[in-house]
């Protein structure tokens, strides 16, 4: 693999707060021993190996729309994906990961850029485990990008913010099976504006060799009726490149950053699936909205 990394800029917006602690770099990789174990096994997703194996496999050979066949894969520098259980997100997930699974060659590194739920502390937070386990193999974390991403000014190494996250991880069974342990970039955030977090992801949605991932859902806790308004808002809101409103979607701060993309004309966003946790579950009430999006450029 090559071992070239995209290049950060010097200069980021000077944020950070004080009281927070980041490694140094020496401690980073004096730390970098143990893998994060599987945390949402059995729930977001089955802990047998040959049932996840399967289920990804069920999702991903779903038939594509006639919107979707002409689409080139080569052309999609990111993606929005949900996060959500694979009973009711699963379809919709698949829809961006069968277009990945179709590129000639798989990237040297996925980057996924994911809120943390319950990390009170503010920043871009990586974490130290040198891989991420799910129960069908192992995902190496980059430890270059990783390197590189900690002279930024908003950086906090965090194993503990990402123990129990689920917004990652629900992205690992589907990277695993269609390019097995491709190295993937953790990338966690709270409290962070959209335009730090654009800045960080430019080089990296330049780097060809490099696919972004921004993990989110959309609408939370609303009836069926509401959900559907709203999610329709938040889309048409993502393919003019206007920010969304963070109780509507959750991981706003990622998509608004890549809607700064799309004002600029550098990014284009298609969507390729919308639905609600109402098709699966039959609950109308206190519903989740998802969707996926591809941004070519």
């Amino acid at each position: 693999m090559s071992q070239n990394i995209p290049a950060i800029p010097d200069e980021f917006p000077e944020r950070r707060r004080t009281g927070v602690r980041r490694h140094s770099l020496p401690a980073l990789f004096l730390i970098m021993t143990q893998e994060r174990p599987p945390a949402h096994a059995g729930s977001y997703y089955p802990n047998d190996p040959d049932s996840l194996a399967a289920s990804i496999r069920s999702l991903l050979s779903e038939p594509e729309g006639e919107s979707q066949t002409d689409l080139d894969p080569e052309t999609f520098r990111a993606f929005i994906v949900p996060h959500g259980e694979f009973l009711s997100s699963g379809p919709v997930a698949a829809k961006a990961y069968r277009l990945l699974g179709k590129r000639k060659k798989k990237p040297e590194r996925v980057m996924i850029v994911a809120p943390l739920h319950d990390w009170p502390e503010y920043g871009l937070i990586l974490p130290t485990f040198p891989s991420f386990r799910i129960p069908t193999g192992s995902l190496p974390v980059d430890r270059k990008a990783i390197q590189k991403l900690a002279f930024f000014s908003e950086t906090v190494f965090s194993d503990e913010a990402h123990l129990l996250e689920h917004s990652i991880e629900t992205q690992l069974p589907f990277l695993f099976e269609i390019w097995g342990p491709v190295p993937i970039i953790p990338l966690g955030y709270a409290d962070l504006p959209s335009e730090a977090l654009a800045h960080m992801m430019d080089p990296f949605l330049a780097d060809p060799e490099t696919v972004v991932l921004v993990s989110a859902d959309f609408s939370r806790y609303f009836n069926l009726l509401q959900a559907d308004r709203i999610d329709r808002e938040s889309i048409a809101r993502i393919h003019s490149g206007q920010s969304v409103d963070p109780l509507h979607v959750c991981g706003a701060t990622a998509v608004n950053a890549l809607g700064s993309f799309t004002r600029k004309g550098t990014l284009f966003p298609r969507l390729l699936m919308a639905a609600n946790s109402a098709l699966a579950t039959g609950v109308e009430q206190k519903t989740t909205g998802y969707a996926s999006f591809g941004f070519s450029g």
